[in-house]
């Protein structure tokens, strides 16, 4: 096969994602009739949100495509350093690695956020619980030498559930105080397409009424601090009420808002959602010195 024909099929497999993910999302917004709820948030414009989350979605699964092979150079050993503020642990979501974070990880640090570390984990032939119990111990590694043995943590869809997981760890509620965690359109209450399209064990246990959400709903809900983000034109949580906390989390402080029109994998990229979780980590975190 020739460069031509190579770079034809990539271009083709560029779009041909998106396009399938909005197409399935689509179906499933109107089938629930979620999509009364996106176009109220979406300040009524419904049609141009859905066109400007295409768009964001094909240039973003590009600059992830490009920047995977990185991911290995993003381990949280080299980017622990002292300082002031409490650690920041970043948690990526299915099929991704640190790589997620290069964009963030630098707006943290720019704001003051010295000690960012990213966890990382294979999508397959992992269990979910061992997932959650390696993060928990980096929890707790973090927490050793942090300001008040605080820790705060960011996590990108599956990523999110890993971390309630393992900040519902005995040993992480005994030893470690949870100064917040924010999560970035993370599948609360799981995703249609996860049983539709997932690869593997982790990603069919998304599924609403899968083994994640089962092991996730079992544990206790955190005390700590806890926002939700999320888009309305999210193609991969499906259908949009799958990123939307359950009413346990409400009832504990947990607070959810509502991000402008992008793409799933766009909210690593987004400015706005780097502003919000700064802004959440600068009112649990800086607050308290």
């Amino acid at each position: 096969m020739g460069i031509a024909a190579i770079l034809a099929v990539t271009l083709a497999a560029i779009f041909f994602v998106p396009a399938l993910v909005s197409t399935l999302a689509w179906v499933e917004n109107h089938r629930s009739g979620q999509w009364r709820r996106q176009r109220e948030l979406l300040g009524g414009r419904l049609l141009s949100g859905l066109l400007r989350s295409f768009a964001n979605s094909v240039w973003t699964l590009w600059v992830t495509v490009v920047a995977l092979p990185l991911g290995a150079l993003a381990g949280y050993r080299r980017e622990a350093r002292p300082g002031s503020l409490p650690p920041v642990i970043l948690v990526h979501g299915l099929y991704h690695n640190p790589a997620a974070w290069f964009v963030l990880r630098r707006r943290l640090r720019r704001a003051g956020y010295a000690d960012v570390r990213c966890y990382g984990y294979a999508s397959f032939f992992r269990f979910f619980e061992d997932i959650a119990g390696g993060l928990a111990r980096m929890v707790l590694e973090a927490a050793r030498n942090a300001p008040g043995g605080r820790v705060a943590l960011v996590g990108h869809s599956l990523g999110g559930l890993v971390i309630r997981a393992a900040c519902a760890d005995e040993r992480v509620r005994a030893q470690v105080r949870i100064a917040g965690v924010a999560t970035l359109g993370t599948p609360h209450r799981g995703s249609t397409l996860a049983g539709m399209l997932g690869i593997g064990r982790l990603a069919r246990g998304l599924a609403p009424g899968g083994e994640v959400l089962r092991l996730v709903r079992a544990l206790p809900v955190g005390t700590y601090p806890a926002v939700s983000l999320y888009t309305p034109t999210d193609g991969m949580v499906l259908p949009l009420s799958g990123a939307l906390l359950e009413e346990r989390e409400l009832a504990n402080g947990w607070r959810e808002e509502t991000l402008p029109a992008t793409s799933h994998v766009g909210l690593l990229y987004s400015r706005e959602a780097a502003r919000r979780v700064l802004a959440f980590l600068d009112a649990v975190l800086k607050a308290e010195g």
